[in-house]
């Protein structure tokens, strides 16, 4: 029967998740937390078809074991705790001995030895046996205070389920059973026995030690609670940072804007002003000359139509001369021509309604503290799946075999490939679908930044939008070089000159921000291909040098890789090279058939023959955000890998 308990400052401590009640007869789960057993049952019997049950505390779900509820442990600790404190702070609790005689009488007395609720009946009698004579009977009233709790803890037994009434003082260490003094004479006979109190020794040091291991799981997971707040306190500046920026730059666009829509007002107005001008004077001249006109019509129409005969005579000639002198004028020249002033929206995107201001993206990984294992955000490489091989030469729209001299992915599903052999850079599905040309250009370098392509040729950087809206040709200084190009942290271009180991930024407007020269003492001497990483840093490969070469923004060198060469084993060269969203770089060997992966301080990792897959001289190479990487070879095929990390 539930006790009417007293507020107390821990009773959480003693209530069932379930009935929210103080617990009875507490069992313990697997998860270390306790139902009352009755409270198991019906968890226990809900969904009985299913072999789990969830706990009401934590929602861990509980294996139902083949034997039932009775197969889960009695938590006879909390069952103690709770007996220590219901007997301080229940009220109208029912005498224990009286329910089984289905009698109705209330306890003042409590045993302190097997813990039973007393009524003074009861509690007179409770020591008059054999078994309980030595049991210890105090009232209630003078346990209140918890002056005793430690004595009744004490004096609390655990009695055997099997001989009823018997303590459980031993343990079988060959049962691994805690056992009364009879199972020890009957079913545990030349087992290994001893004293609970000889045997919990070395099993609460064991239990010591792994709290300590656990202690330091939860002082991480207190660490990793600090880092979560942390990273919503970056979360809240970093988005405050952002609205401010965006709405400061949005002001500026704004007062940009007011300012340049007063200027080409101002301009308008005048050139309007100046040809409204030009007309009134126009205008001013035509009036004078019809009245010329009108005056010498009306005096010869006075002389022929009132002049004497000798006058008509006399008047004929310089009157045939005047009018033979108006009729040859050319008024038509006199007509107005005007010039009709357009304003056009000077923008890379031409039309108002693809300006594109601003791009919101994520950056790789973002983390406040990065683990180390693996440095900044790197995954291995431990080896590559051929998905497809894809025939880059279209039949009847190209004269000679595909030669790819660069790949780039455009969207999800497509990917571009820059064909010199044929002058054109056409636009393929994943499936390997020919769809369109984009351009006919011989290019010799190809990159995609946001939506924009650019590919290189002998003397220009070509632009073009994905949706080709927007044509841009910019001239390169004519050396005779490749130009490898790339893509620089989604919002560059940057070229290479290789004859003057020189690097040229330019925006997706084409416009150039500015160049990069090599510090003193890099070997960079001849670049053929060029990536970047999400660090901004520029890699190339170096033909050469045969390195391949890290540098920073500056030009500062910061790693070189170089495959050496040994008894029976060629030396590599290094060929087309780009990086993954984890900043692995991968190096095309042309001259060994293999792909060679670094990690992202450029140490090698391992390689992969391409002939084993049909691909011979691996020459241009690409990857995208998810693990897909296309490789260009001999005979206008492509390979297509899945990318396979650890």
């Amino acid at each position: 029967m539930s006790a009417s308990v007293q507020p107390h400052e821990d009773v959480e401590e003693y209530v069932c998740p379930a009935c929210k009640d103080v617990l009875t007869d507490p069992i313990l789960l697997p998860c270390l937390h306790s139902l009352c057993k009755t409270c198991l049952s019906t968890s226990y019997t809900q969904n009985i078809s299913q072999r789990v049950f969830k706990c009401p505390q934590c929602d861990d779900d509980i294996e139902k074991p083949d034997n039932g509820v009775d197969e889960f442990q009695p938590n006879y600790f909390l069952n103690g705790l709770v007996s220590v404190y219901k007997a301080k702070t229940s009220k109208d609790i029912k005498c224990k001995i009286c329910e089984f005689q289905k009698k109705d009488n209330f306890a003042i007395l409590k045993c302190l030895s097997c813990g039973d609720f007393l009524c003074e009946d009861c509690g007179n009698a409770h020591t008059l046996t054999r078994m309980t004579m030595d049991h210890q009977v105090e009232s209630l009233s003078e346990l209140q205070d918890g002056r005793r709790d430690k004595d009744m803890r004490q004096k609390q037994i655990i009695t055997c389920k099997t001989h009823d009434g018997e303590s459980v003082k031993y343990y079988c260490e060959s049962c691994s059973l805690p056992i009364c003094r009879e199972c020890q004479l009957e079913d545990h006979v030349g087992h290994t026995c001893a004293t609970a109190k000889d045997s919990q020794a070395s099993r609460r040091k064991a239990i010591a030690n792994m709290i300590i291991n656990v202690e330091q799981k939860i002082q991480a997971l207190k660490q990793i609670a600090e880092n979560v707040d942390s990273t919503v306190n970056d979360i809240n500046k970093r988005e405050k940072d952002l609205i401010e920026g965006v709405e400061k730059t949005v002001k500026k666009l704004m007062d940009q804007i007011e300012k340049e829509k007063t200027e080409i007002l101002k301009g308008l107005k005048q050139t309007m002003d100046d040809q409204r001008d030009a007309c009134a004077a126009r205008k001013e001249q035509i009036k004078t000359l019809s009245d010329i006109f009108a005056g010498n019509v009306s005096f010869c129409n006075e002389i022929v139509k009132n002049g004497k005969d000798v006058e008509v005579l006399y008047q004929e000639k310089p009157i045939r001369r005047r009018l033979m002198a108006l009729q040859s004028k050319n008024v038509s020249d006199l007509a107005m021509k005007w010039h009709a002033p357009d304003i056009r929206f000077r923008n890379v995107f031409l039309t108002v309604d693809r300006i594109g201001l601003f791009d919101l993206t994520l950056s790789k990984g973002f983390s406040r503290k990065p683990e180390a294992p693996l440095k900044f955000g790197a995954r291995h490489v431990t080896g590559f799946q051929l998905i497809r091989r894809i025939n880059t030469t279209v039949p009847r729209e190209d004269s000679f075999e595909c030669r790819a001299t660069g790949l780039g992915f455009l969207y999800e599903d497509h990917f571009v490939v820059g064909d010199q052999e044929n002058r054109k850079v056409k636009i393929f599905t994943r499936m390997g679908h020919y769809t369109e040309t984009v351009a006919n250009v011989k290019p010799s370098g190809l990159a995609i930044c946001c939506d924009v392509i650019g590919v290189t040729d002998t003397m220009s950087l070509h632009l073009y939008t994905n949706d080709r809206t927007i044509k841009k040709k910019i001239s390169l200084e004519s050396t005779g070089s490749s130009y490898p190009v790339a893509a620089l942290s989604d919002q560059n271009f940057i070229v290479v000159n290789n004859k003057t180991a020189s690097f040229l930024m330019f925006d997706l407007r084409g416009e150039l921000v500015h160049d990069v020269v090599p510090a003193k003492g890099s070997k960079i001497r001849n670049p053929v291909f060029i990536t970047s990483n999400s660090k901004g840093h520029i890699i190339v490969s170096d033909w050469l040098s045969n390195c391949v070469i890290i540098m920073d923004d500056q030009g500062k060198t910061i790693k070189e890789f170089k495959i050496k060469a040994k008894m029976g084993k060629s030396a590599w060269l290094p060929g087309s090279i780009c990086c993954d969203h984890f900043d692995n770089i991968y190096v095309s060997d042309f001259s060994r058939s293999r792909i060679i992966v670094l990690n992202p301080q450029g140490e090698f990792m391992f390689e992969h023959e391409t002939r084993m897959d049909y691909l011979d001289r691996p020459r241009c190479m690409t990857t995208d955000g998810n693990g897909c990487l296309l490789v260009s070879g001999k005979g206008g095929y492509l390979n297509m890998y899945n990318i396979q990390y650890i």
